[in-house]
């Protein structure tokens, strides 16, 4: 099994805790001498992602060929915005939606059941881009299950 063919809550608990470790250890990624093979050993010989997937899956070599693909695309993620944010002398704040994707994504919210668990102010034009496509597709791209804890279904009586 391959960890886009998981749930969106597994998965979304997976990538809270791989992201939680890669902030651990920052410094060993950005100077190259931890790789994702590394952190697939570590973090699958941990006993807390046996608390989220059973021991059938972790053994897989299929899985463990994901996860490690999955991580280094989340080291390049990762990467990426810590050599941007060093380019940047001003911090600049991320693009914030425009009106029509703020009304496209309240009408959507409103019509599908949706709400969001966090103010629309706190969200970037991609955010409200991932949101709209989880809404309408039940799908989050690998890398962006953040988005999953923006969005909850409300009990519709």
């Amino acid at each position: 099994m391959q960890i886009d063919q998981l749930d969106l809550e597994t998965r979304s608990k997976i990538y809270n805790y791989t992201k939680k470790v890669l902030r651990k250890y920052q410094k060993g990624i950005t100077t190259g001498k931890l790789t994702a093979d590394k952190f697939v050993e570590n973090i699958l010989s941990n006993g807390f992602i046996s608390d989220i997937l059973n021991e059938d899956i972790l053994s897989e070599n299929e899985f463990k060929e994901s996860y490690t693909s999955y991580i280094a695309k989340l080291i390049d993620i990762q990467n990426e915005n810590l050599s941007e944010s060093k380019k940047k002398r001003f911090k600049t704040t991320p693009e914030k939606p425009s009106i029509p994707q703020r009304i496209k994504l309240k009408n959507l919210l409103d019509s599908s059941g949706y709400a969001l668990s966090i103010p629309l102010e706190y969200l970037n034009s991609c955010d409200v881009d991932g949101i709209i496509k989880y809404i309408t597709t039940q799908s989050i791209d690998l890398g962006n299950e953040r988005i999953y804890n923006y969005v909850h279904k409300t009990n519709l009586n």
